[in-house]
């Protein structure tokens, strides 16, 4: 019979230093390290003036005596910052190191609740090693600070610091762009291991008290690989116990396995359709309330709503639709179609382009051609991305909101954000060995194709680039070598402001060398002559204006899946899986 004992497991060391308190140092060594140079160089011009009112021998000497001070002052600012980033790398590895204090301390918590006297000596020398192995790392650290702050050599004197005495070194340089990625891996883990060592419903206790968990991994998201080592290394249950405790953080961590996120995902939409259901019975009974017309027709395009997304949720959580990524507050999803595997040969990123809302999924606007494609082939894989703001998503009412649309999706200040978070994506996708030696293809229709240009920018690389009636690429983008584009479009409203150099400017596909177009026709285009019977106001041998009397609809078509696109998704198929 097992006896009742009591376990002691010492104490588990306080963290000696604020972490807080260590970055603020940080801030404060910079600031003063940044003024340096400055009042080096204020003071040495105020000395060289010296001549110019006291004339004397001693004056000369005495200027050029102040004249090294600059460079003492650098070296100075040089040391200032070497102390800045051992603090600020104290800073970060005791802000880890209290992560793991808590978790220590919740462990030997419910360890003590869940024995209940009764002797479990496994775990009692495991937890004492590990608060060991704590103590040990925290004195490891601190101690590694001081050696490397009493390790930074004094200024020179002014002698020594004359410039072309030799410089004295003050060794390799700790910068935050050097430790961003290490330290960021290192921080996030650590509640990431702290969950995996719960079952299901001690995640979701974990998760509801410490919010702040999920909001690190938000706002620095780990590296996808280190993410993935973590993962593969996870038994069964504890994956298990993840996606069902954890699905909102499951369902959007980058490195985790895009099956593994799409079932974490259908947990989250499956709570998510149980608030939709009672939310259109609350509308159904408001329904045939008395109301003026106008109310009316609100209360019928909010049920509208509710039943769109009701029927788009009831479709995720049988499977039929598999989100790789759904954050509704947030205003991200992405959608996937086809079956990651060790038989994928294609991995297609489609970006629907102005006005894609949240809502444009639920009602399948935006999806057509990238199922098209992925029911084309097995070994196709794809993935309708909207991980960052479309512009004229804000839901603007009426035309104010559709100019409001047009002038944000002409505008810069949404390329950059949109490139990073596409970029992003990329990596994660690269992080995955079931998609990561695949033909990795791109494609953008209208301002879809801003982010996928800048991705570029950032780092993103795609075997094929295609632009759907795309609008524009960023300035500054320079095409891969390796990468083939396409652009393929009718004339719709956007190519006609595109010709009248109204978007991009000027730097629409069909005008980018890199890009080889293919512009259909349709019977409702026209040619108008810039000349003629408007002459003598335009010349009468002037070039032509290509316009279509049904713009705005063949702007949609040629992302559509219509018989009437049928010419032009076929030419796309032949391209894609040449």
């Amino acid at each position: 019979m097992a006896g009742r004992v009591s376990a002691d497991f010492g104490v588990i060391p306080e963290i000696p230093v604020d972490a807080a308190a260590l970055g603020r140092l940080a801030e404060e060594l910079r600031a003063k390290a940044a003024s340096l140079p400055d009042v080096g160089s204020a003071v040495v011009a105020r000395w060289d003036g010296l001549e110019a009112v006291y004339e004397a021998p001693e004056a000369a000497a005495a200027a050029a005596k102040m004249r090294p001070l600059t460079v003492v002052a650098a070296d100075v600012c040089e040391a200032l910052l070497r102390a800045a980033d051992i603090v600020d790398h104290l800073s970060d590895d005791l802000l880890w190191l209290s992560m793991r204090r808590r978790g220590l301390v919740e462990d030997v918590a419910e360890f003590a609740r869940a024995a209940r006297g009764i002797d479990d000596r496994d775990r009692s020398v495991e937890l004492a090693r590990e608060i060991d192995g704590f103590a040990a790392d925290v004195d490891e650290r601190i101690d590694q600070a001081r050696g490397d702050l009493a390790a930074i050599p004094l200024p020179p004197t002014w002698e020594v610091a004359i410039p072309d005495a030799a410089a004295q070194p003050l060794g390799p340089r700790l910068t935050w762009a050097v430790r961003s990625e290490e330290i960021t891996t290192e921080l996030v883990m650590a509640p990431l291991l702290a969950l995996a060592r719960s079952g299901t419903s001690r995640v979701a206790r974990l998760i509801a008290a410490h919010p702040e968990w999920a909001d690190l991994l938000r706002e620095h998201p780990p590296a996808p690989d280190a993410v993935r080592t973590w993962w593969d290394s996870l038994s069964p249950a504890a994956a298990a116990a993840l996606i069902d405790g954890a699905p909102a953080l499951v369902g959007a961590l980058g490195g985790v396995p895009p099956l593994a996120r799409v079932a974490a995902n259908r947990v989250t939409a499956r709570s998510r359709l149980g608030e939709v259901e009672a939310e259109l019975a609350a509308w159904e009974r408001l329904h045939g309330e008395g109301a003026s017309a106008d109310l009316q027709a609100e209360r019928r395009a909010a049920w509208d709503a509710l039943r769109a997304e009701r029927d788009y949720l009831r479709g995720v959580e049988t499977g039929k639709v598999q989100l790789y990524l759904y954050e509704p507050a947030d205003n991200r999803i992405i959608e996937m179609f086809g079956t990651p595997g060790t038989g994928t040969t294609r991995i297609l990123t489609y970006v629907p382009g102005t006005f894609t809302r949240f809502d444009s999924f639920y009602r399948g606007e935006v999806q057509g051609v990238s199922q098209w494609m992925a029911e084309q082939e097995s070994g196709m894989v794809a993935f309708v991305w909207k991980g960052a703001d479309s512009p004229g998503d804000d839901e603007h009412p009426g035309q104010t909101g559709f100019g409001i649309g047009l002038l944000e999706a002409n505008g810069p200040d949404r390329a950059a954000p949109g490139g990073e978070a596409l970029a992003r994506f990329q990596r994660e996708v690269a992080s995955d060995p079931t998609l990561a030696h695949g033909r990795q293809l791109a494609m953008g229709h209208s301002w879809g194709l801003v982010p996928v240009a800048a991705s570029e920018m950032q780092g993103a690389r795609y075997d094929q680039v295609h632009s759907l009636s795309g609008a524009w690429v960023p300035d500054g983008w320079t095409p891969n070598a390796s990468t083939s584009y396409s652009h393929w479009s009718y004339t719709d409203a956007l190519s006609m402001a595109q010709d009248a150099m109204l978007v991009g400017a000027g730097r629409a596909p069909d005008t980018v060398p890199a890009f080889e177009s293919h512009i259909y026709e349709r019977r409702t285009d026209a040619e108008i002559p810039l000349g003629g019977d408007l002459a003598p106001f335009l010349r009468p041998d002037g070039p032509s204006l290509r316009v279509s009397l049904s713009p705005l609809s063949n702007h949609n078509l040629i992302a559509g899946v219509s018989t009437d696109n049928i010419g032009p998704l076929s030419d796309l198929r032949k391209k894609v899986f040449e």
